[in-house]
């Protein structure tokens, strides 16, 4: 018999109808082992963590130990990512305390289904230990900023506060937008547009100067100029310019582009994403759904372009792109899609099931053909006009649906109108468009996750719950969709800045987390990293 331990009890009964017979299977229901809450839990002369076993799963380790007398081998299936090798670390520390003559492997579960089990039986590995430490690094820094820092925040502020190393750079870029929302002044400028006539054929041109839109802050110099090269004078269509545009795929999605793209679609914030996708993960319906990555197995390639081919036809199937990827990704596995493309239903809730539509659908779409525009531009003059000054007007034809297919409503286009050079137009009317420039948009709470992914900062198994305690704190609230910074979370910021300013730096956090991706690859450890954040905390405290 094998012990079979993953995290959560819906993953034993998707696993079991894969694993009957030789196995006994129990959960762990999360982390067995952490920091206490009471109190720091850190030794500041040596950095040794006083992690203890978690009172609420006394009862489960004692069945789990139990279990263990009986048997030679125990696979350790936690969840493929840091969290994940922490627990099952632990579980190895525990156990193999009891019986050292256990055996202790580790599996890496990226989809639940049973091509995914048959990979990951076929690739078992030894705990890595360099993955563990890179966990505990992490836990230890958060610890001791946010237990070292938050005791003077909340004297200084004479209430509860806190604060965290990647909690109060996010409220730093939440209230410096804010600052630029605020300062900023709206610009005017004005551009001129023409109706055309030619018989019973109009058209919508627009002054151009060099191929820009002709833009001026001066309302009268256009009206100026329209009466003395434009009113009254005949229009000649001068050429016509055609290119084929295509329009790219989106790519499949990863952690923080799920966040974005089912908050933008299904209206969902992003700890409740993560709960539905979580959901249809250990169902088996999707692969692991804490990735950084946009990489697509072969399989799973090759599935998808049978589903495209047979759907769809050869020509909707995609052919291999080159994608540069930030240079914070992990690449730890691939990107998240269904475990099986053909499904096209899943038996579960009905929130999980339009999250488990969107994935699919993006998926699909990420592995077709582009779509292809005929682009026609119509360049109009007249005798008046200097060189590089001219009416343009712009049509586009959709020649190829490509990965539109898969995307309803998203093919709308207006008339398209066939004309010849030489012909010539009269204008029909005319007007002064104004331009107001808009200030930056507050973040979104997808539009905040990005923008912490494209600065290095927090990972995805962070990114879902990271809100939480603004909300919880009420540095942040949330208005029409947006999240704005209370008057709190404004003085709070301020003050980490002039008191904390190197942990509230995008670089200096970024440098942190490349330092903990280091300490993976064996390049830098636990000691140097939690010792040399601490010296500098300790000079600010």
């Amino acid at each position: 018999m094998i012990l079979f331990v993953v995290e959560s009890p819906t993953k034993i009964r998707t696993l079991q109808k894969f694993l009957r017979d030789g196995f006994i299977f129990r959960a762990t229901l999360g982390h067995i082992k952490d920091l206490p809450k009471a109190k720091l839990g850190i030794d500041l002369k040596t950095f040794e963590p006083a992690l203890y076993w978690l009172p609420n799963k006394k009862k489960v380790l004692s069945e789990i130990k139990k279990i263990s007398s009986k048997v030679k081998e125990i696979y350790l299936a936690t969840d493929p990512d840091r969290e994940g090798e922490a627990i099952a670390y632990h579980l190895y520390e525990y156990l193999s305390k009891a019986n050292p003559k256990l055996n202790f492997k580790r599996l890496d579960l990226i989809e639940i289904t049973e091509k995914g089990l048959k990979l990951a039986l076929s690739n078992l590995r030894e705990i890595n230990p360099y993955l563990y430490q890179s966990w505990l690094t992490r836990r230890v820094l958060d610890r001791l900023i946010g237990y070292l820092i938050s005791p003077k925040l909340s004297k200084t502020f004479e209430k509860s506060l806190s604060a965290g190393r990647v909690q109060s750079v996010a409220l730093r870029l939440i209230v410096e937008r804010e600052k630029e929302i605020e300062n900023f002044v709206p610009e005017k400028s004005y551009s001129l547009e023409i109706k055309l006539k030619r018989d019973s054929v109009t058209i919508l041109s627009e002054f151009y100067y060099k191929n820009r839109l002709y833009k001026t802050k001066n309302k009268e110099e256009l009206i100026k100029f329209y009466k003395e090269k434009l009113l009254n004078n005949l229009i000649i269509l001068e050429k016509i310019e055609e290119k084929i545009e295509k329009k790219n795929p989106p790519l499949p999605l990863k952690t923080t582009t799920l966040i974005e793209i089912s908050q933008k679609m299904l209206g969902y914030e992003p700890k409740q994403t993560m709960y539905y996708a979580q959901r249809l993960y250990e169902n088996g319906y999707i692969t692991y759904m804490r990735t950084d990555s946009v990489r697509v197995s072969e399989y799973a390639q090759k599935m998808v372009k049978e589903f495209i081919k047979l759907y769809f036809g050869e020509e909707f199937v995609g052919k291999e792109r080159k994608i540069r990827q930030n240079r914070f990704v992990q690449d730890a596995h691939e990107c998240i899609r269904p475990t099986d493309v053909f499904r096209e239903e899943v038996p579960l809730s009905e929130p999980e099931k339009k999250l488990y539509q969107l994935i699919r659908t993006y998926f699909i779409a990420s592995q077709m053909s582009p779509a292809k525009y005929l682009i026609r531009t119509y360049i109009f003059t007249n005798q008046n006009l200097e060189k590089d000054y001219f009416l343009k007007a712009i049509f586009k034809k959709l020649l190829f649906e490509g990965f539109l297919k898969v995307f309803k409503g998203e093919k709308e286009e207006k008339e398209f109108i066939d004309l010849k050079a030489g012909e010539i137009f009269e204008i029909l009317a005319w007007k002064i468009k104004e331009h107001i420039t808009e200030p930056p948009s507050p973040y979104t709470p997808s539009t905040l996750i990005k923008k912490l992914e494209s600065l290095g900062i927090g990972r995805p198994s962070t990114y879902a719950t990271l809100l939480d305690i603004l909300y919880k704190r009420k540095y942040v609230t949330k208005e029409k969709g947006f999240l704005r910074p209370t008057e709190l979370g404004k003085e709070v910021c301020e003050y980490l800045i002039k008191s904390f300013p190197e942990f509230l730096d995008y670089k200096f956090t970024s440098k942190t987390e490349e330092d903990l991706e280091k300490v993976v690859e064996n390049k830098k450890t636990y000691q140097e990293i939690v010792s040399f954040n601490y010296e500098i905390l300790k000079n600010y405290l």
